[in-house]
């Protein structure tokens, strides 16, 4: 390659990082002014978020619920008035199915589609 071609090879990348750099600059700045920078300006709506459960992994166990989410193998359950992140037992439970809680690993909360899938949540 001729060394002129080099040249302008190179010019033109230079040329590319510069205007990288005023473009960063800039989105910085136009963002710190209007107060938000680069934070996502909403948040999930109260029904969408899964609250911090404070419940003993005992009294969870033979529990029932209803998929919230389609649990492949993980997803959402509700028990009653709680909200959880649930796992299955490697099989997957569509949204609206009955399950029951078969055991709590620490945090992971196992669960396996309930026989009578029409019963309601404890």
């Amino acid at each position: 390659m001729p060394l002129e071609q080099i040249a302008v090879v190179v010019v033109g990348l230079a040329l590319a990082f510069i205007v990288l750099i005023v473009v960063v600059v800039v989105v910085l700045r136009w963002g710190s002014r209007t107060g938000k920078g680069l934070v996502l300006g909403e948040s999930l709506p109260p029904h969408q978020a899964t609250p911090d459960v404070s419940v003993e992994p005992a009294e969870l166990i033979g529990r029932r619920g209803v998929a919230v989410t389609s649990l492949r193998p993980a997803g959402t359950a509700m028990f009653g008035d709680l909200r959880i992140d649930v796992v299955t037992e490697a099989t997957f439970i569509p949204q609206g199915a009955a399950v029951v809680v078969t055991a709590v690993q620490g945090k992971r909360i196992i669960v396996r589609q309930a026989a009578e899938s029409s019963s309601a949540p404890r």
